[in-house]
């Protein structure tokens, strides 16, 4: 059984090779290769991962990925 660490690493793993990764994106490949427990229609009427998973990736995440509120992406951060 999956747990809300491992989709994070996955999440983590995807931002890193896509540079730039949409929640709105993201959401359904959650779903498909995870399960709907995983996500969920917040109440803005957006599509959103499961606070566990957020709150593990806030947990893994470090300075090379930033979280655009904004854009609603995850970018990794150019250090050069």
């Amino acid at each position: 059984m999956t747990n809300a660490s491992e989709i994070a690493q996955w999440i983590l793993d995807t931002i890193h090779a896509e540079k730039t990764v949409h929640q709105e994106a993201v959401v359904p490949r959650i779903a498909e290769a995870f399960g709907d427990e995983w996500v969920y229609t917040n109440e803005n009427g957006h599509q959103a991962i499961n606070r566990d998973v957020l709150k593990s990736l806030r947990k893994l995440r470090d300075a090379s990925v930033s979280w655009n509120r904004e854009d609603r992406s995850w970018n990794v951060v150019d250090a050069s």
